[in-house]
């Protein structure tokens, strides 16, 4: 992703596509829909790629989705970036094999840094960190725990092990459109290659992330599909 990518998420719970508040499960948001129409459908508005998560995976601590995010990168032409629940080498082989480009790990990458490291020989630059942020501290277990790390700690640790790109999430602004968080995101990209996630809301979030150095991408999801921007839009501002 040499220039910012905008990444439509498709996040799966139950096998429909819904959108949770700030990682909250008791405040969801269902968008009815089939996730491989969904994808389908965000391709052929123009999306160079996708982002999946499998919310029931977040939670139970292992992929339980796997078959439908396989049915989503089979679907379509464009790279999946998928994760929720990938705590294995197990779960990430499996996920590359399910025919993903690249995998998201996230609580165990965060807490064993020789699983991390094993991860980096097996994926290379398929694996994505997620460093998912309450304030200054990493988050895990689906945003349900603190791990007591700090943010820019991690990324510089992140970098030392090869990691090669994270997919950074301001959790308190997850799905609730209070716009990106342009700051801590451009502190976090000055470290590693940051793919940007949490309140984006409009074109000119995603203008403003282009500009910063080292952001590579942007996951965009509930101002997708509560339509106050469009896909189009979003990939106008990404090319400046």
């Amino acid at each position: 992703m040499a220039d910012l990518t905008v990444l439509p998420a498709i996040d799966i719970r139950g096998g429909r596509c819904v959108r949770l508040v700030q990682g909250d499960f008791a405040r969801q948001r269902e968008y009815g829909g089939d996730p491989v129409a969904r994808a389908r459908e965000w391709e052929r508005q123009g999306a160079r790629a996708i982002h999946v998560v499998d919310l029931d995976g977040a939670k139970e601590g292992y992929p339980v989705q796997r078959d439908v995010i396989g049915e989503v990168a089979r679907s379509v032409s464009v790279p999946v970036q998928a994760g929720g629940g990938v705590r294995t080498l197990d779960d990430l082989r499996a996920l590359l094999d399910a025919g993903t480009a690249r995998v998201v790990m996230g609580t165990a990458a965060v807490l064993d840094r020789g699983l991390r490291r094993r991860a980096v020989e097996l994926a290379g630059d398929a694996l994505v960190v997620a460093v998912d942020a309450r304030g200054s501290v990493v988050a895990t277990h689906g945003w349900q725990q603190s791990s007591g790390t700090d943010v820019l700690e991690l990324a510089r640790e992140l970098r030392e092990d090869g990691v090669g790109s994270v997919l950074y999430t301001d959790v308190d602004r997850d799905g609730t459109g209070a716009g990106a968080a342009l700051e801590s995101t451009a502190r976090v990209a000055s470290l590693i290659p940051t793919i940007a996630s949490g309140g984006v809301r409009s074109a000119g979030d995603v203008r403003e992330l282009a500009r910063i150095p080292g952001v590579v991408g942007v996951v965009v999801g509930t101002a997708l599909y509560e339509r106050r921007v469009t896909l189009g839009e979003l990939l106008d501002a990404a090319r400046g």
